[in-house]
Formats: C-alpha cells, sequence, structure tokens
C-alpha cells in the first residue's frame, strides 16, 4: 500500500477584474504537514489606481462551491462573497509527478463573467478566472528556479500560461480553455503559437516581496514553522492590460501575472 503523503495542499485563487481595472483576488484553501492542519483564506484589493492592500483570515472555512458551470464562495469573517459563471471550457492537467508526490492543476474557469461583492457596499463586476491546485509534494521540494503564470481575459478571448524553469521545466498554455503551445514567455507578454503574441502593458504591482514577508506573514511562528526556502521565494504579481493580437485581429482586456523565483 502507498503510503499517506505528509503533505497536502488543496488551493483555491479565484480573480475578478472590472472594466476600469478594480482587481480583486481571492485565495482559500488547506495544507497539512505533519500533524499541522492550516486552513486560510485571504482577499487582496486593488483598485484603479490605489496601492493594494490584503486581509487574512486563518479560522476554518468553507471551500468554493460547484453548482454546474457556476462556482460560488463566501467568507463570513472576510465578509466578502463572490460568483463565477463559465465562459471557457475548464481543463485539467498533471504538471508534476515524481516519487515525493505529484501536482494537479484544475482550470475550473479559463474565463468567467463574475461578481464580488467585498461588503460595505463595495461591489466589482468583471470577467474573472478560478483554478483549484492540488499538491502532495511540499514547494520546498520542487526543483524549480522560476515559476511564471498568467491569464488574459478579453470579452471574446482567454490565454492561461504556466511556465515553469529549473531542473524540470514545462510550459502550459489553455486558449480558449484548449491546450494549446507557446514559444516564448517573459514578463511583458508571450508568443504562442501560429505568430499570435500576447503583449503587456501599463502594468501595476498588486504584490510583492518574499513570501514570509506577505502571503505567509499572518501564520503564527511562520519562521520557526516552515523551512526558509519557502520563506524566501520572491514573488511579484501584476495586474496589466493586454492586447492579443493574431494577424489583424486585435483584442483588448485585463491581465494578471507574476514572476515567482525560489533561492538557491
Amino acid at each position: 500500500m502507498k503510503p499517506k503523503p505528509t503533505f497536502q495542499l488543496t488551493k483555491w485563487y479565484a480573480d475578478c477584474v472590472g472594466e476600469n481595472g478594480d482587481t480583486v483576488i481571492v485565495y482559500c484553501g488547506i495544507a497539512r504537514w505533519r500533524t499541522i492542519a492550516l486552513h486560510y483564506a485571504s482577499v487582496l484589493e486593488a483598485n484603479a489606481v490605489n496601492q493594494s492592500h490584503a486581509r487574512y483570515s486563518l479560522s476554518k472555512c468553507a471551500m468554493p462551491v460547484v453548482e454546474g458551470t457556476t462556482v460560488r464562495w463566501q467568507s463570513k469573517s472576510l465578509k466578502t462573497k463572490g460568483r463565477w459563471e463559465r465562459l471557457d471550457s475548464p481543463c485539467d492537467v498533471r504538471i508534476y509527478e515524481s516519487s515525493e508526490g505529484t501536482i494537479d492543476w484544475h482550470c475550473v474557469h479559463p474565463r468567467a463573467r463574475a461578481t464580488v461583492d467585498l461588503g460595505e457596499g463595495l461591489v466589482i463586476r468583471g470577467l474573472g478566472y478560478l483554478e483549484r491546485l492540488q499538491m502532495t509534494i511540499a514547494p520546498w521540494h520542487l526543483p524549480l528556479k522560476e515559476l511564471r503564470w498568467g491569464r488574459f481575459l478579453s470579452d471574446s478571448e482567454s490565454v492561461v500560461w504556466i511556465d515553469w524553469l529549473g531542473e524540470y521545466s514545462r510550459r502550459i498554455v489553455l486558449e480558449n480553455g484548449r491546450l494549446g503551445c507557446m514559444t516564448a514567455v517573459a514578463e511583458n507578454g508571450i508568443v504562442l503559437e501560429g505568430n499570435a503574441r500576447l503583449c503587456l502593458s501599463a502594468e501595476h504591482v498588486l504584490r510583492t516581496g518574499a513570501l514570509g514577508r506577505t502571503a505567509l506573514a499572518k501564520i503564527p511562528g511562520v519562521n520557526r514553522l516552515l523551512p526558509s526556502r519557502l520563506l524566501n521565494v520572491q514573488e511579484c504579481k501584476w495586474r496589466s492590460r493586454g492586447e492579443l493580437l493574431r494577424g489583424t485581429v486585435r483584442s483588448s482586456g485585463w491581465a494578471i501575472h507574476e514572476v515567482v523565483r525560489w533561492p538557491k
């Protein structure tokens, strides 16, 4: 019988960007490591012009609920609730597998019509994205040097990309919910098969810094609990304007993208 993994993570990520650039990103999940079980949720907000800010909760909360082509999520502690209605087909990919564990990526809504109520009368409506990641390998054991991830959404198109670099390298791209191919990846855009190009501009930093000082900082005793290789991972996440060029056809929308670098 295969032994039960010592590390397990289920993480949901969902976002929504309004037409004017107002942005909300929701994270929630549960991580189990040895005898520790950690529930967490966070909401990162950024309006069209100001610096972003985040709210966190370590209280046990419900995971998103899938109802056909709609996903709903609510956190009473964060006074936030959201709804994502699928526009593009979902896709499931096993990104990584080794003797230490696996990573399964479930792109539940590559593109969705989203509404997120942040409380106190603040509601963001626009196009959104939603995924679920399941891991049985601890992130500090990943053979990675750099990860680039992003999603671009317009009224007619969606592009989602993952670019892993390190001892293990892999590229994945979804175009309108279907697996495709990309030939180049950079912070200012990607090149797709068939001479299509996604160009990113007008970047707005949503979050930047070491994970131990940003996303993981609210965990009590985090410096004693988690390995330094994870705490010192450097992340920078942006919201940008995007323009997808397919020959003479142009499609404009918003992108959220990031680069994550692991220490040596």
